[in-house]
């Protein structure tokens, strides 16, 4: 046993946990041709493995398979990444955990500086042992290792964290979610607009595959291999 991250620790905001030595371990899972809009593409694979730490795949894709990174590429691109929706002028005092975001930089600049900051950690990411990026990603959860430039290791961990969860089980539109990989987790049928047809269907199980807001719809029966 080691210490690291279950699937369901981090769906679930539960910190670190033990889990078993026998996870697989996936680097990034290319899985079209677009180029990313804001990543590069060294910064997309160091990305996948952080988040495949965090989500690694069992019976359901891992994190970057799954389409995390895409969706967090086109959030960084987008209006999140200028820090639109943020008051990013002084004065910054140090702020508690309620508080949420106190960083100067808008979430672009933050998580560009935070991946290259990694490498005065442990490295560059690619090539290290899996047992390296879960004490990592304990570490940044408990602001421990000092990162280089402005960035720090609490804060990185948190977008981290946020925008992983939010990859794995925001619609498809958004990029991630592939294959509605999240929601057949959880259940959830996804954004049905009408259950005239199964509203009688009582003590029966529910079985429509999920539909998102692209009106694409899933498979009854999912497989990673699908």
């Amino acid at each position: 046993m080691k210490t690291g991250y279950s699937r369901r620790s981090v769906l679930f905001g539960l910190g670190a946990v033990m889990v078993g030595a026998g996870l697989p371990r996936h680097a990034f899972a290319a899985l079209d041709s677009t180029p990313f809009s804001f990543l590069s593409e060294t910064e997309a694979r160091s990305l996948a493995l952080l988040c495949d730490t965090l989500i690694p795949q069992d019976d359901f894709p891992s994190a970057s398979q799954a389409g995390v990174v895409d969706f967090i590429d086109l959030q960084l691109a987008g209006g999140y990444g200028r820090g639109e929706h943020l008051y990013l002028n002084g004065p910054h005092p140090e702020g508690t955990p309620e508080q949420g975001y106190q960083s100067p930089m808008p979430p672009a600049k933050l998580w560009r500086e935070g991946l290259a900051a990694m490498q005065t950690v442990i490295g560059p990411l690619e090539g290290q042992p899996q047992s390296a990026l879960d004490q990592l990603m304990t570490d940044l959860s408990e602001d421990k290792p000092k990162l280089a430039g402005r960035v720090g290791g609490k804060s990185f961990f948190t977008e981290l964290i946020a925008l992983t969860n939010q990859g794995y089980f925001a619609d498809p539109i958004y990029g991630g979610n592939k294959g509605y990989a999240g929601w057949h987790m959880v259940g959830f049928p996804g954004a049905y607009g009408y259950y005239t047809d199964t509203i009688d269907d009582h003590n029966r199980p529910y079985r429509q595959p999920p539909m998102g807001i692209g009106h694409e719809p899933g498979k009854t029966d999912f497989s990673i291999k699908g």
